[in-house]
């Protein structure tokens, strides 16, 4: 009695490790899975925070104007074949009058040099004569320094004759010379010696053709 109670003690307990083994197995089969831990993203370096170049946009092409249409006479120079228009001559009625003549400026006459009165020159008047003596005055072109010009602005002081120019003192000669003009030219030219020199030579003066 014993003997049996303890195989069938020892059954007992095989039969409950038994038990307990297949338990343990099917309960592992039924355990949820444990979660997978997943590590966070690295975090983005600075050269990754920069922000991507924005693309430049196209630019917008020009729109293309259209050409305008030529006009009636551009159309019929181009039928006759002549490019340039301003090389056609205008027609007679179209032609442009000539300017006028330019008429010129009034010039103004230069402004004569005042002469000093007789009264004031220096030196002594020679003496004058109202008009030529004998056949007519003397050809007072003959001495070197007296001109037409001279000529006639001695005659118009009174002085016709050769004679008259020999017998000038220096202070007559003064007057002379600043009368026309021209001071210090007769005592260098020596009008009185080169009129006694004609006078000496025995033949008359030549007289001034009228």
């Amino acid at each position: 009695m014993t003997a049996f109670a303890i195989e069938v003690a020892l059954l007992l307990a095989v039969v409950f490790g038994l038990a307990l083994a297949v338990g343990y197995r099917i309960g592992r089969k039924r355990r949820p899975p444990e979660p997978v831990q997943v590590a966070p993203p690295p975090a983005p370096s600075a050269v990754e925070r920069q922000p991507a170049p924005a693309t430049p946009e196209p630019k917008p092409e020009p729109p293309i104007l259209a050409e305008p249409a030529p006009s009636p006479q551009q159309d019929l120079f181009a039928r006759l074949g002549i490019s340039d228009m301003n090389a056609v001559p205008p027609l007679d009625d179209e032609e442009e009058e000539p300017p006028p003549p330019a008429v010129p400026s009034p010039t103004r006459p230069a402004p004569r040099a005042r002469r000093r009165p007789p009264e004031s020159l220096p030196g002594v008047r020679p003496p004058a004569l109202a008009a030529p003596e004998g056949e007519g005055a003397d050809d007072l072109k003959q001495l070197k320094g007296i001109g037409p010009q001279n000529e006639q602005r001695l005659n118009g002081i009174g002085i016709f004759h050769l004679r008259q120019i020999a017998a000038w003192t220096p202070e007559e000669a003064a007057w002379v010379g600043s009368y026309l003009a021209f001071p210090g030219r007769i005592e260098r030219e020596d009008w009185m010696g080169q009129a006694k020199g004609i006078l000496e030579g025995g033949a008359p003066p030549p007289r001034r053709r009228r």
